[in-house]
């Protein structure tokens, strides 16, 4: 084998017989083969959308909403006659909180004046009255308070059916029209954009009520809560 390191072989090709004299055959040829990449794929530009119109919500059938009208109306008149009756219980207690502090006050009079007379008899009657007329005005509060949030969540929830009623005259509006004409019909567009612009305003509204009538409703338990912890006291 003839001596390839006192051969001069210049530049490049020095180097790559080198590198041949060291690596297997089929290393080399694997070497020298480059593969040939194919061309870059170019993404086409996303065609124009041809209409980018949100579509405008669906009503329901028109006899479903009527359906639903009629059933939020009668649970409207429900509503108004449970707020007026939590309303006068409310009121009634209030009163009766001051009867019996008025009561409250004879009591702690006469025990007064049963230590001045040294009647133990009538110091101890006037005692009990006066422990009994305490835990009744402790009592009565609880349940004041727990009728006052009571009729404040019947209001509420008064509110929130007439904005459901609102909102079912604004999609009966929209699903009677569609019975009549076209929704598609770029005539009747505008119209239809209108009526559902009153749609989602009665909708919104009637959702910002749910969102207060749920928090009256936590109020209500809280009330519950005080008025458990009153009674077992």
């Amino acid at each position: 084998m003839p001596d390839i390191m006192h051969h001069s072989i210049p530049g490049p090709r020095a180097a790559h017989f080198a590198l041949a004299l060291l690596l297997p055959a089929g290393a080399v040829r694997a070497q020298q083969t480059v593969p040939v990449l194919p061309p870059a794929v170019v993404s086409a530009p996303p065609a124009a959308a041809a209409d980018t119109t949100e579509p405008l919500p669906a009503p329901r059938a028109t006899n479903v909403v009527r359906a639903d009208r009629d059933r939020i109306l009668g649970e409207l008149r429900e509503s108004e006659n449970r707020w007026a009756i939590l309303r006068d219980q409310a009121a009634r207690m209030k009163a009766n909180i001051g009867e019996v502090k008025s009561a409250l006050s004879s009591a702690i009079s006469r025990e007064k004046q049963a230590k001045k007379d040294k009647s133990e008899s009538d110091r101890t009657a006037a005692q009990a009255d006066k422990l009994r007329l305490e835990r009744a005005i402790h009592l009565i509060e609880g349940r004041m308070d727990l009728r006052t949030v009571q009729a404040e969540e019947a209001r509420i929830h008064r509110e929130f059916l007439d904005t459901s009623v609102r909102a079912a005259d604004a999609e009966l509006a929209i699903a009677e029209r569609r019975e009549q004409v076209l929704p598609d019909d770029a005539s009747q567009r505008t119209a239809f954009e209108e009526l559902s612009s009153r749609w989602l305003q009665a909708l919104r509204t009637r959702a910002a009520r749910a969102y207060d009538l749920e928090d009256r409703r936590f109020k209500v338990v809280e009330a519950q809560i005080d008025m458990l912890k009153r009674q077992r006291r």
